[in-house]
Order: C-alpha cells, then sequence, then structure tokens
C-alpha cells in the first residue's frame, strides 16, 4: 500500500464521468529520413507495449466505485498491469490537425479506468509527413505537471541514433512510490499552519470586504462569463505555437515575466471573443496559476504546487496596460505567498480549493460562484531536442483537466524555442475558443509593438513545427 496525500485527494474528490481529473501531453515526433515508417512505428509501438512499469504506474484505486474515500493506494506487482489495457494504438483516415485533436479531444473527454492503475498511452499514426503523436495520459492523483514533465524529460533524452523507448511509466525514482518523503519539505508545525491559514483567511476576507487595489484577485469574487458553468462529457482542444524569444522580448521590454506576457496575451484574446459575443464582463476575468513547491530532483511527490489567483485583464482595452495591470497582480498574489510562513504555501489554494471541491461534490459546481474563471498554466520544457526510438520530438502539448464551474484549461509549454499553448475546454464553449486561439497571435504582435521591440513576426523563420500542428494559416509567420 502506497499513502495518498490530501492534497492528491482533491482530484479523486473531483473525478466523475463528465469530469476526469487526468493530465496528459500530446506529443508530435518526426520519423528519420530513409527509414520504413511502418517498421520504425512497429518498434516504437512494442517497445511502448514491452516496457516495464514502475510506481506510481501501478497504483490503484482501492475502491474503484468510490475512490475519493480512499486514503491509500493499492499497489499492483508489475506483471499484473496488463499494457494491453493501457497501451493503444490508432490509425488516422485523413491526416491533419483537426482529425488528430478531435481524436485526442474524445481521448481527454473518457475517463481513467478506477479498477486498473490510472494511466493510458495512444500511439497515433496516418500523420502527413512521416510523423506519428503520443498521447499519454495520467491521473492528477498520480503526478502533477512538473512531475509528469520530469519523466518526460527521461524518456526522449537519448540521443538521434538511440533505438531505446523508455516511456515515463518505466521512469524509476526509486523505492517509496508517490509516499516518499525523498526531496519534500520539512514538516510543519501546527502552529505554522494555524498561522498562514488565518493569515490567508483574514486576506481573503478583506479582499472580499473592501478590494483595495483593482488589480488584486480575490478567491470568488469573480464575474459570471461563459466560461463558468457545468460541463458537458465533451471536450474542445485547441493547439498553437509560437517563438518563445516574441514572449520573453516582450517581458524583458516591459519589465514583466513571461509568465505575466501569457495571461495578458490569453486576457486580450478572451477579452475580443467574448467581446464579440456580447458577454464581456465588466470586472476582469481571474486565472488560477499553480506555481510550483517541488524541490529539485523529486519526482516521488505526487502533487506539489500551489495556487494564486491573478486578473486576466479582460476588462482594460489597452494591451499594455492590461500586461501591467496582470504585471501588478502576479506581485500581489507572490507578495502574499511569500508572507506565510515556510512550507505553508499549499494552504493558500487549499483553503479556496476545498469548497470548490465540495461545490462539485454537492452538485452545486457550475451553479455557483467558482474561485477563479480559468486555470493558466507555464511549464518549462527541456532545451536540446528530444529523441525517441531515433525519431524526433518537435513539438509538446501540455493538457489539463476541467470541471464544473471552470470549462477552460489553459497550458503553456516552453522548450527548444518553442513555445506551445493547448487550450483544454468543454465542447459548450467551442465556438468561443475558437475565436479567441485566432486572436492570440495578434495580442503577442500588439504587445511587441506597444512594447517598442521589433516585430518578429515579419523577419523571423516560422519555428519548427509537426506539419499537421502548424498554427492557422493567420498565424504561419509567427514564431
Amino acid at each position: 500500500m502506497a499513502g495518498i496525500r490530501m492534497s492528491d485527494r482533491v482530484f479523486l474528490a473531483l473525478e466523475s464521468a463528465r469530469t476526469p481529473q487526468h493530465v496528459a501531453y500530446l506529443a508530435v515526433f518526426a520519423l528519420p529520413p530513409g527509414v520504413d515508417p511502418a517498421a520504425r512505428l512497429d518498434h516504437v509501438f512494442q517497445g511502448l507495449a514491452a516496457a516495464p512499469v514502475v510506481a506510481p504506474f501501478t497504483f490503484r484505486p482501492r475502491h474503484a466505485r468510490r475512490p475519493a474515500v480512499d486514503r491509500t493506494w493499492e499497489v499492483l506487482p508489475p506483471e499484473r498491469v496488463d499494457r494491453s489495457r493501457h497501451v493503444r494504438r490508432h490509425t488516422l483516415t485523413r491526416p491533419g490537425e483537426r482529425e488528430l485533436l478531435a481524436l485526442v479531444s474524445r481521448l481527454h473527454a473518457v475517463p481513467l479506468d478506477p479498477t486498473r492503475p490510472l494511466w493510458e498511452c495512444h500511439l497515433v499514426e496516418g500523420q502527413a509527413d512521416d510523423r506519428f503523436a503520443l498521447y499519454f495520459k495520467v491521473h492528477h492523483a498520480l503526478v502533477d505537471g512538473l512531475g509528469f514533465e520530469q519523466r518526460l524529460r527521461r524518456t526522449v533524452a537519448a540521443g538521434p541514433e538511440a533505438m531505446e523507448v523508455c516511456p515515463p511509466w518505466s521512469v524509476d525514482i526509486g523505492a517509496g512510490g508517490t509516499d516518499s518523503p525523498a526531496g519534500t519539505a520539512a514538516p510543519v508545525g501546527k502552529a505554522d499552519r494555524a498561522e498562514a491559514a488565518g493569515r490567508v483567511v483574514r486576506s481573503i476576507a478583506r479582499g472580499l470586504v473592501a478590494p483595495r487595489d483593482p488589480a488584486r484577485a480575490v478567491p470568488f469574487l469573480v464575474p459570471r462569463s461563459p466560461l463558468n458553468g457545468a460541463v458537458t462529457a465533451e471536450r474542445h482542444i485547441l493547439v498553437r505555437s509560437y517563438g518563445f524569444d516574441r514572449f520573453r522580448a516582450v517581458a524583458r521590454a516591459a519589465g514583466v515575466t513571461v509568465n505575466d506576457v501569457l495571461l495578458s496575451v490569453c486576457g486580450g484574446a478572451l477579452r475580443q471573443s467574448l467581446a464579440a459575443a456580447g458577454a464581456l464582463p465588466g470586472r476582469p476575468l481571474t486565472a488560477a496559476t499553480p506555481v510550483s513547491t517541488r524541490r529539485a530532483g523529486d519526482m516521488s511527490t505526487a502533487n506539489a504546487f500551489a495556487l494564486t489567483v491573478m486578473s486576466m485583464g479582460t476588462d482594460v482595452a489597452d494591451p499594455l496596460e492590461r500586461l501591467r495591470t496582470v504585471a501588478r497582480s502576479g506581485e500581489l498574489a507572490k507578495r502574499e505567498l511569500d508572507e506565510l510562513p515556510k512550507g505553508t504555501t499549499g494552504l493558500y489554494g487549499a483553503l479556496f480549493t476545498w469548497p470548490f471541491v465540495a461545490q462539485n461534490v454537492l452538485g452545486a459546481g457550475g451553479a455557483t460562484r467558482p474561485p477563479y474563471n480559468v486555470v493558466v498554466s507555464n511549464l518549462p520544457g527541456s532545451t536540446p531536442p528530444g529523441h525517441l526510438a531515433g525519431c524526433t520530438l518537435e513539438a509538446v502539448f501540455p493538457l489539463g483537466s476541467v470541471c464544473h464551474g471552470v470549462r477552460l484549461f489553459i497550458a503553456a509549454r516552453s522548450s527548444s524555442g518553442r513555445f506551445d499553448l493547448c487550450w483544454v475546454g468543454d465542447r459548450a464553449v467551442g465556438d468561443l475558443l475558437e475565436a479567441a486561439a485566432d486572436h492570440l497571435g495578434d495580442e503577442i504582435t500588439l504587445l511587441e509593438r506597444a512594447v517598442g521591440v521589433r516585430d518578429s513576426a515579419a523577419d523571423t523563420p516560422t519555428v519548427p513545427s509537426a506539419a499537421t500542428l502548424r498554427p492557422a494559416p493567420s498565424q504561419q509567420t509567427e514564431g
């Protein structure tokens, strides 16, 4: 048996047929020139299917019908994990971005089988220009985005000549699984926890009663919008890729962070699509932004992050002023975390996450105000190009999960000069999200001009991307 921490049980509590709580990666690879595509893909699939399985990918809920009540995982011997149930193969009949994303949207909407360890991997072939994709999903109770990223880095760490296949479920983190204390912070005393909880409650209460700074985002003090309602059992997934240097150049020129630029760009894109639909709230949308508390090298902890809430500046028309508002909101959120006793930063998000979980468990999710409007997560990737069985990794899109009350999860990953964005939304707001995603390129261009950096869309080569996952036609010269 392995223990389930309280922070991990949140995701088991939120799990339902309409709100599966897994995270995923969609990775696109290019086959090397001169190889037999069928033979190489057979080699990749056989390597995935035969690879050993280590903790936590041997864990399954002890109570399949009521996983939320579990306090420990049932740990299966590796030989009992039937990999034919976890590793699948698909062939697209019509190669293209829409076909691939339609398949991934369907796969991402399906909950993981709680009678088995909570992960799946899907090899998708039949794409144009000798490319294929891997869609790998794992329950959020087993791993968070950064822990997932660390395993992915080891999966694609081999050089272009190496033929081995080492998938994430084979990356051995040592004994102890997710219950291991290795790399985690020292225990926090009850007095520190009580002090931290008191500070967070007082801070939120002050914001609810009289928010003194318009840039300050307060949990549950959010506007109503089409992005905040009950979700269906279907998902709508969008991807876009840009040059990372564009975001970094704007951040440096404006004296802000890349994460501030990301939030501002997404806020501007949502502002445009909501305004066109006649649904733009007068108050700004807010975003939950995960902040990693994971210590370097720690892959044994399932979830190690704190949540902050930031303004997306959707009430501000001017792009540069919106960026300043977002940056100011980020400074306020960071200050609140920094003022908490060491080791208690996770309490900040927990104090509004558990009421949100209660909303969903009691059936009120989507009918009551959530603590934030959307989730925006920014993950650092690996810098060197990656390879799997001699195939070059071209793009990696991280996928989050939605739940009743929060219909949109935006995730970004920077790696090898690329900035890959993935929007996971509910199908009910698919048209709204399509329109917003089409404005992303416009928003980064407006910021480039506003801060006085050269419009790189005009003279910078397009970042290499999978042929089936190029940006929309209006954005093909960006980055």
